[in-house]
């Protein structure tokens, strides 16, 4: 079975092995339902022949829970036998990494193609949304948004994480926004990000010091290349992590990982061009109304949503207290940061709507997918949004399902997500999170003894 683009390929590697002649091994990465990478590492002499024929990994890979393991009644891993799927590699993929003890190549895998569809693979769900909109004639545009923490290395005695030590001066950080200084004096690691994502081919844009003690965000600039947006986002999340370890500290994308600090946000700024590359969200230089009509549709399958944009036990912390930025209702607005959707300011046209609701943890192909889902919904029934909040949002919407299990059967019942993102995907997702739900609270906490014994 030859890859479609195997030829491309083969002119990557050929320029790759060139450019790179110490490298020895690469790994072949793909991404699960949970947004984590598996994959496994070879020698850098199988590269032309996975180019030419793709390669062998388990199916059940797709769906194991976030610890790595089986999840009860899905059927995918022990009670199919563990078949394997057919995996080809993504052209454009092919790069270097070196956090390592010595540089490696690295390239994604997916198991897409015209002759063997992945119906539970997220990179293939995203990838049906996109054509969705490729039918109409249409190309969405999006660019990824994403914070993240470092903190210390050691957990305190509790086993709870520590908030991390500014390495120019040794004390614990505190959380000042948009601050250069601090920017500064942590710009070794930031640095050496940039550079691993400058290694992987990965378009960054802004970096600033966010909310929280040990808190950045890294902005990625706008791709007409919607998969390859989403991939640059899951492979950004594992060079983070890399990155931290080699300095000697812990990074997280946890949606909340302390309650008196604010959480972690995924933010997608999307737009949508038309064959000719006009936006067609801009009449002039004012908003069109197909931009209105997208917005409704998000707002009609926000609550369906959900369970993509907070996929985590942990995602529905970011949406309560007082610390918490993250949307809570079903609003809407212009520059206005404390909606679910924001428009923001326009520059020569440039009109497009920001989801702020998502979560760092969130899977970025189902999180994107669950998005262009929505809005192509709206534009495909031309729904009106109603009027738009101009005062800051203070209440949470009591439509709006706030805990993962309301959220995953709103998710269940949505007509408009399941004709869209597919419903075998649908079902099995629903079925996948549940388990893992309740895998999770299947332990009793030292906490239910002080207070129950």
């Amino acid at each position: 079975m030859n890859h479609p683009d195997s030829n491309q390929l083969k002119r990557e590697i050929t320029r790759f092995v060139k450019a790179n002649p110490g490298v020895k091994q690469f790994e072949v990465l793909a991404s699960d339902i949970c947004g984590h990478f598996f994959g496994k590492r070879y020698p850098l002499g199988k590269l032309a022949s996975f180019a030419q024929e793709g390669l062998a990994m388990p199916a059940s890979m797709f769906v194991l829970s976030t610890l790595g393991e089986p999840l009860d009644g899905l059927h995918y891993g022990i009670d199919d036998g563990d078949p394997d799927a057919h995996f080809y590699l993504v052209p454009g993929s092919l790069c270097l990494t070196k956090w390592g003890n010595r540089p490696r190549a690295q390239v994604l895998a997916t198991t897409c193609s015209s002759d063997q569809p992945s119906y539970f693979e997220p990179r293939h769900v995203l990838q049906r949304v996109v054509e969705a909109f490729a039918a109409r004639k249409w190309q969405p545009m999006v660019a990824f948004e994403l914070e993240f923490y470092l903190f210390q290395a050691q957990r305190d005695d509790n086993g709870l994480l520590q908030l991390v030590r500014n390495p120019k001066t040794g004390r614990v950080d505190t959380a000042t926004v948009l601050s250069n200084t601090r920017i500064g004096d942590f710009e070794e690691v930031i640095d050496d990000i940039i550079h691993a994502c400058q290694l992987q081919n990965i378009d960054t844009g802004a970096i600033s010091s966010e909310l929280g003690p040990g808190q950045f965000e890294i902005n990625f600039n706008h791709h007409a290349d919607v998969l390859r947006a989403a991939d640059e986002t899951c492979l950004f999340k594992r060079i983070v992590t890399e990155v931290a370890k080699k300095h000697g500290i812990e990074a997280s994308f946890i949606a909340k990982p302390m309650l008196e600090h604010a959480g972690n946000g995924l933010h997608m700024h999307i737009s949508v061009v038309d064959s000719k590359g006009k936006n067609i969200f801009a009449r002039g230089n004012k908003a069109h109304p197909r931009l209105h009509q997208a917005i409704a549709g998000l707002l009609e399958t926000m609550p369906a949503a959900m369970s993509f944009w907070a996929p985590n036990i942990n995602s529905y912390r970011r949406y309560r207290g007082g610390t918490s930025c993250a949307p809570v209702s079903l609003t809407w607005g212009d520059e206005n940061r404390t909606v679910a959707f924001r428009i923001p300011l326009a520059k020569q046209g440039a009109w497009r709507v920001e989801n702020r609701v998502p979560g760092a943890d969130a899977n970025p192909y189902l999180a994107m997918a669950a998005s262009l889902a929505g809005m192509l919904h709206g534009l495909e029934n031309q729904l009106d949004p109603g009027a738009p909040t101009t005062e800051a949002v203070t209440g949470r919407d009591e439509n709006l399902p706030l805990d993962m299990a309301r959220a995953l059967r709103t998710t269940f019942d949505s007509e408009a997500l399941n004709n869209i993102m597919g419903r075998f995907f649908i079902e099995l997702y629903c079925r996948h999170r549940s388990a893992e739900a309740a895998a999770f609270h299947n332990f009793i906490s030292p906490r239910e003894y002080d207070w129950y014994l």
